[in-house]
This record gives C-alpha cells, structure tokens and sequence, in this order.
C-alpha cells in the first residue's frame, strides 16, 4: 500500500471528535488551549485524552510550547486543513473558539 492511500485510510478510520478538534486546531488563530478545546467538544477528561492521543499520532496535531496548547502539526496540514473547511466553516469555528475562549479563559 503506497504512502498517500494509507494516510487516506488513517484519516478516514478517525473519529468524529478527532476530526472536529483537527479543524478547530487549524482555524484557530493562535495555539488553542486545552480547556477551550474540551470545553468545544463537550466531551470527558477520558474522552479528550483519547481524542487527543488520535490525532496526535495521525500526525493532524501537536503540543505548543505552551504544553498545555495545541496546533497543526506543522504548516501544510493547518493550510491543508483550513482549506478544506472552507471559508464558511472557518469563520463559524472561529467564532466558536472565541466564544468559549472568553467563557473559559478570560
């Protein structure tokens, strides 16, 4: 199987709160927090812990350097991310980290 099937394959065996943290990941603007995160996803510590281990190790996110922030995992999968959201989604979930930005961290 060639590289570029199985990381096909590797992105769509990927859960659908592993999938919705890449895309919030790549609109933010600035390394997101780990709070404003799971408070996005309404999910459990356990929960987040797992989605977090997931698309850590498909390579979509990383720690900041902050260790309790996370971004793309590099610049090409954040450009690539954010442009299959689409401008709509993009500003939608911008929105969103915001939002729970203020009510989480502020």
């Amino acid at each position: 199987m060639d590289e570029t099937r199985a990381r096909a394959e590797q992105l769509l065996a990927l859960s659908s709160a592993a999938r919705r943290l890449s895309d919030l990941v790549a609109a933010a603007e600035a390394p997101l927090r780990y709070e404003v995160v799971r408070h996005l996803l309404r999910v459990s510590e356990e929960t987040m812990t797992e989605v977090l281990e997931e698309t850590v190790t498909a390579r979509l996110v990383r720690r900041g350097d902050d260790p309790f922030t996370y971004v793309p995992y590099d610049a090409t999968i954040g450009e690539e991310l954010r442009e299959a959201l689409g401008d709509e989604r993009l500003r939608r979930h911008r929105a969103q980290i915001s939002g729970a930005t203020q009510r989480v961290v502020e």
